[in-house]
């Protein structure tokens, strides 16, 4: 068995190798990191820790719903990067379920990145203003910039996930699946 077969798009098969080991390392680590949180959830330490804790008044919306789904979280975490490993060796073994399926998660991922792209406040805080008061002059300086980043980060992997989607959905690599 040859990892790049004769015949074939040998960047499809790269590239499908290549996300393969992406996704089996961040599996790994998904996995690693839900055990370490369910072991620390376990410990009543951890809650007694936690009675005399703050959250910030004006917390975003992803953050807000992870801290109350952390379990939640992590777990689809874990289920993430799996289905990916699991469709980029399909992709690369050229299935048809697997050409579905990674066109369905690159549309989905795509449209998450549009998502953070057009509502970047999402997933970073809004900046500490009171009517047009800057209270907090470095904060608001951090987080405007992280949300430049966020928004250009989510351009361009929007823009190579959508790229990579129609490839697959409608370009010349769709003939190579049976």
């Amino acid at each position: 068995m040859k990892l790049l077969p004769g015949g074939k798009s040998k960047a499809l098969s790269a590239g499908s190798l290549a996300a393969a080991a992406l996704c089996a390392a961040m599996t790994v680590k998904a996995a690693r990191d839900l055990l370490m949180l369910l072991q620390v959830l376990s410990a009543p330490a951890f809650y007694l820790s936690l009675r005399n804790a703050t959250l910030p008044v004006e917390m975003p919306p992803l953050a807000a719903f992870i801290i109350g789904h952390v379990r939640l979280f992590f777990a689809f975490l874990l289920l993430f990067w799996l289905s990916g490993l699991v469709l980029a060796a399909g992709v690369w073994a050229r299935r048809e379920w697997a050409r579905r399926g990674a066109v369905w998660l690159l549309y989905l991922t795509a449209a998450a990145a549009l998502l953070l792209l057009a509502h970047p406040w999402l997933a970073i805080p809004k900046p500490l203003m009171y009517g047009s008061i800057s209270l907090a002059p470095e904060f608001n300086d951090a987080v405007t910039a992280a949300a430049f980043f966020a928004r250009f980060a989510s351009a361009v992997c929007g823009a190579l996930t959508l790229w990579w989607a129609l490839l697959l959905d409608r370009g010349e690599l769709k003939a190579e699946f049976h």
